[in-house]
């Protein structure tokens, strides 16, 4: 048997005990202290999500790659004769580039050559003049390290003068050219 004071019993009030709280327990300043944890909260997640920015890049321009013409020489199926009718020109167009060439005109560029004629050929009389036909034509691409290439026949595009000499009979005549035209 134990002998002291006698024990208090806890008053059971209804409505007067509670179970503690914690947000309770801390008072308005707990209250205000979660409130602002909530708010920072959302506006680290506002900006996580909300990203921007701004810079600059890089990137650098090929260079284009001159065509290259393979043969400009009257064909022999429409001959050139002093002062006669235009003749057709076969022309056969290389392109190293990466990208296909639309050639859309052309001009001379430099002094018609012959050979194979039956003497000399140094006066041949020969130039070029405006296609009939045959322009413009594309030049394709450069692919798997082949060049691109075309032959065209540009219709009525030399002309012979009566100046030609004698011994350019039977003659293949080189005509120089510039080729005019856009990449793309």
């Amino acid at each position: 048997m134990k002998h002291g004071p006698p024990r208090r019993r806890a008053s059971r009030r209804p409505g007067r005990h509670r179970a503690p709280s914690r947000v309770g327990h801390r008072g308005p300043a707990g209250l205000a202290l979660l409130g602002t944890f909530v708010i920072l909260s959302s506006g680290v997640a506002a900006a996580y999500w909300s990203a921007g920015g701004s810079g600059s890049g890089n990137v650098a321009a090929g260079t284009a790659v001159p065509l290259t013409t393979v043969t400009a020489t009257a064909s022999t199926t429409s001959l050139l004769y002093p002062s006669g009718p235009a003749a057709d020109v076969s022309l056969t167009v290389r392109n190293a580039n990466p990208y296909p060439v639309s050639i859309t005109g052309l001009s001379a560029n430099g002094a018609v050559t012959a050979a194979g004629g039956i003497g000399t050929c140094v006066t041949t009389g020969v130039s070029l003049t405006t296609p009939a036909a045959g322009l413009p034509f594309t030049v394709p691409a450069r692919a798997a390290g082949t060049d691109g290439s075309i032959t065209v026949s540009l219709t009525a595009a030399a002309q012979m003068t009566s100046a030609s000499e004698n011994g350019c009979q039977g003659a293949t005549f080189t005509l120089p050219v510039t080729l005019i035209g856009q990449g793309g």
